[in-house]
């Protein structure tokens, strides 16, 4: 899992499917050991795309354009950008490495091209069409990936030729490797006189391009290249053919430690093949690209047409395109509060999340030996200028260069969107203490207020599921139990398994029909960050589910128990068939289990309530005849007061008392509900139900609880000191 475990913002957590939720590989938040005296950063760089231990995001082609125009330009030895080699007008441009890659097709027949390109496209490797004028006609070459070897382009290619499509495609001619490897056919001051001599290769039907280059004195030269081949043999036969064209020029081999840029023509995004964009492939190795914005900010196609301030850089990194964004610190932090909140929430919530987020960016050192963070999730999210409002931006500024820090220097100030009520103890997540976080209630339930109501309704065939209110009305008729029937207002009414929508890991099981009638069994708020519902799940799904995270049960699954929790209540360990169920650390049982919101749950026999019970803590209360018990008995809960170490048994009615009249839950931050430590077991018929609450692994500071506290009025430091132990909010 990533360090927040794929967080869900407060924007995000209608958007994100619980699939999303739950892939990746967890890092123990420890101090890195690039971070060691690090207390300021002006400039950060954050990794777009790149191949990486820790994180890996990869393209062969990346398109960038900004509104305004950009200037391209290399850096030096020294790593400063020279004057820029390319000036582009306002368009994209296209880069990519000049390494090993495939021409799975060349033709001319675009439509052809645009159809393989589009195939290839979805396999690993990804694809581009570039186009050439070969002996006086456009020809179109479809090109696969780009690797660090030849080798690699080769099995990669096999690979995408075991597509019987892709195979028809290609019309079974054989692929033709591409490589690093170039003639030299003279340079030249100005780009004219290099464009007549590229004509001349172009008629022989060749390979060649523009290369920009600068000369020992600094000055920008245009080259022309004959071939990009992958063998030295490859490179001999195309200088023959050179020769017969230009038999008086001196071909040499082009030293590809040199910088150089080379330009092509790309029509990938083009309808008909006719429009095209500049297409620069750049020197592998050290060579190190940077894109200028003339005005403010890049959008970046392969990041969703994301637009971020600041610069870009391209270079080859693990034998990859590489793509970092050099940004000032505060314009960073100005996208990081805008993606990870909303502009509606206060303003002391805001700065907290700024000071937050700007001590964990800082803290990171060099976490990726190019950059120090990336913009998803694995580190803190960063959705560019888009997200960026202005209740954010002045709550950056208002804090600028404030970061958090103990006694020990600069702390990781993990964060997560809900932490259910509680936040979690760091033994809850990863197992090990941490000095200044610890579980301490928290005001989250701020992010079930005004959540729709769902019914939970009964099928003519037996089945059980939800449907929204809005799309349900009273008939006026009960059931011989004195459940209501209700009927459909509209055709098509989507009935899911659990009370929210998520087409992709919550489908509808069925669909009404326009006055059809079901039977109401009872209602539930829409899941969301604080209260959420996931299931009911067979014993099979479950197992496919475990079987994903590589745990394996014993023959079908009768039972899922839980059989440890830590001090927020939180499940520490779960047993299959009553076998313990083995993770790497306590977070990842969420993963384990197909994604679920967060280790706050309870595992509910299918059946076993109606929904119609008073549910004070928004989980379920098993009743009579139900396989969950507690010492306290069916009509007790559990909860954790402060100053307690302990849970304490309390009836429903007391619990209920606390509140507000007329409210479902306790609104004192100092009462906290926390699910029963006892075993619970539940597998009735092989339907598991999991009700629980909180958003993300819960460590730290809680997002909706930093908004519950701005509105009980805290500023933003004492929302802080309320999250993390010990700490100082100091200028840096």
């Amino acid at each position: 899992m990533n360090w927040r475990n794929k967080l869900l913002t407060p924007k995000r957590i209608a958007l994100i499917t619980t699939a999303a939720l739950t892939f990746g590989t967890f890092s123990a938040l420890v101090p890195h050991a690039n971070a060691e005296g690090i207390k300021h950063l002006d400039q950060i760089r954050v990794a777009l795309l790149i191949d990486s231990t820790k994180y890996k995001k990869v393209e062969p082609v990346v398109t960038l354009t900004a509104s305004g125009g950009l200037d391209i330009a290399v850096r030096n030895s020294a790593g400063t950008a020279a004057k820029p080699w390319a000036s582009i007008p306002d368009a994209s441009i296209r880069m990519s490495i000049d390494q090993y890659s495939v021409i799975m097709l060349e033709t001319i027949d675009y439509i052809a091209a645009k159809a393989l390109n589009a195939k290839l496209t979805a396999m690993p490797e990804d694809s581009y069409v570039l186009s050439r004028v070969k002996q006086g006609r456009t020809v179109y070459q479809v090109y696969y990936g780009s690797f660090a070897s030849k080798e690699e382009a080769e099995d990669a290619a096999a690979q995408a030729l075991k597509d019987t499509t892709v195979s028809a495609l290609t019309k079974s001619a054989p692929p033709v490797f591409k490589g690093p490897l170039h003639w030299s056919a003279g340079t030249y001051a100005d780009e004219a006189a290099a464009l007549q001599q590229l004509l001349v290769f172009n008629q022989a039907g060749l390979d060649a391009d523009i290369a920009l280059q600068e000369d020992a004195a600094g000055k920008l030269t245009y080259s022309v290249w004959v071939g990009n081949e992958a063998t030295t043999g490859q490179l001999e036969a195309v200088k023959q053919t050179a020769l017969r064209a230009a038999p008086n020029l001196l071909l040499q081999p082009v030293n590809t430690k040199s910088s150089y840029l080379i330009r092509r023509s790309d029509v990938t995004a083009s309808s008909n093949g006719s429009a095209s964009v500049s297409h620069y492939a750049a020197a592998a190795g050290d060579q190190k690209t940077v894109i200028h914005p003339k005005s403010q900010g890049i959008a970046i196609k392969e990041r969703a047409n994301l637009s971020y301030r600041g610069d870009m850089e391209i270079s080859t990194y693990h034998g990859k395109l590489a793509l970092v964004n050099e940004v000032q610190m505060e314009q960073y932090l100005y996208a990081v509060v805008g993606s990870e909140l909303n502009s509606g929430w206060p303003t002391e919530a805001l700065k907290a999340q700024a000071v937050a987020a700007r001590t964990f960016a800082i803290k990171q050192g060099n976490k990726y030996e190019i950059a120090q963070v990336t913009d998803t999730t694995l580190d803190q999210v960063y959705y560019g200028i888009q997200k960026e409002f202005a209740a954010g931006i002045q709550a950056v500024d208002a804090t600028k260069d404030e970061v958090l820090s103990d006694k020990n220097g600069l702390i990781s100030p993990v964060f997560s969107s809900n932490s259910g009520g509680m936040t979690a103890d760091p033994s809850e997540v990863w197992g090990n203490p941490l000095a200044y976080l610890r579980s301490v209630p928290s005001p989250d339930d701020g992010a079930e207020k005004g959540k729709a109501i769902w019914y939970r309704i009964q099928l003519t065939d037996g089945r059980t599921g939800y449907v929204h209110s809005m799309y349900l009305k009273d008939s006026g008729q009960k059931g011989k139990e004195g459940a209501s029937y209700y009927e459909a207002t509209e055709q098509g009414v989507n009935v899911r398994t659990a009370p929210y929508v998520d087409n992709a890991g919550n489908p509808s099981i069925a669909q009404l029909s326009n006055k059809e009638k079901v039977l109401v069994l009872g209602q539930e708020k829409e899941s969301n960050a604080y209260s959420w519902i996931r299931g009911p799940y067979t014993g099979n799904e479950i197992k496919s589910k475990l079987a994903a995270a590589n745990v394996v049960v014993s023959g079908d699954l009768q039972s899922l128990e839980i059989s440890k929790r830590g001090p927020s209540g939180r499940v520490t360990e779960l047993k299959a068939n009553g076998v313990v169920v083995k993770v790497p650390y306590p977070d990842a049982l969420r993963a384990a289990l197909g994604g679920l919101p967060s280790t706050r749950f309870e595992i509910v026999q299918a059946g076993s309530y109606t929904g119609n019970t008073p549910d004070p803590i928004g989980l379920a209360i098993a009743g009579a005849g139900s396989s969950e018990t507690s010492s306290a008995g069916s009509d007790s809960v559990y909860v954790l007061s402060g100053g307690q170490s302990q849970p304490t048994a309390l009836k429903i009615t007391d619990l209920t008392a606390l509140g507000t009249t007329g409210q479902s839950k306790p609104t004192s931050p100092s009462v906290t509900p926390v699910i029963p430590p006892n075993p619970q077991t539940s597998g009735q018929g092989n339907q598991f139900i999991f009700r629980g609450t909180g958003f993300g692994h819960g460590l730290g500071m809680s997002q909706w609880g930093a908004r519950g506290y701005a509105e009980l009025g805290y500023d933003y430091k004492k929302i802080l000191q309320s999250y993390y132990a010990g700490v100082n909010i100091t200028k840096e």
